[in-house]
């Protein structure tokens, strides 16, 4: 049975936006979500430790696994 993830609302809020995007810009979620940036920053990169998203740049994407998480 696969372990259920627990993950704070922001990067809940994260992964559903990229799941309807495949990736977005910081700068994006920034204008979508509204968080503090230092704390977006803080979330994306947990999320990205867990391996949920990958970062490029100013870029993030939602992996296969971030996926996998969303649907289980």
């Amino acid at each position: 049975m696969p372990r259920r993830l627990k993950l704070t609302p922001l990067q809940r809020d994260v992964l559903w936006m990229l799941e309807e995007a495949g990736s977005e810009t910081v700068g994006t979620i920034i204008a979508t979500l509204k968080p503090d940036e230092k704390e977006l920053e803080v979330q994306v990169d947990q999320l990205e430790e867990l391996g949920l998203v990958s970062k490029f740049g100013t870029s993030v994407e939602l992996t296969k696994k971030g996926r996998v998480a969303l649907t289980t």
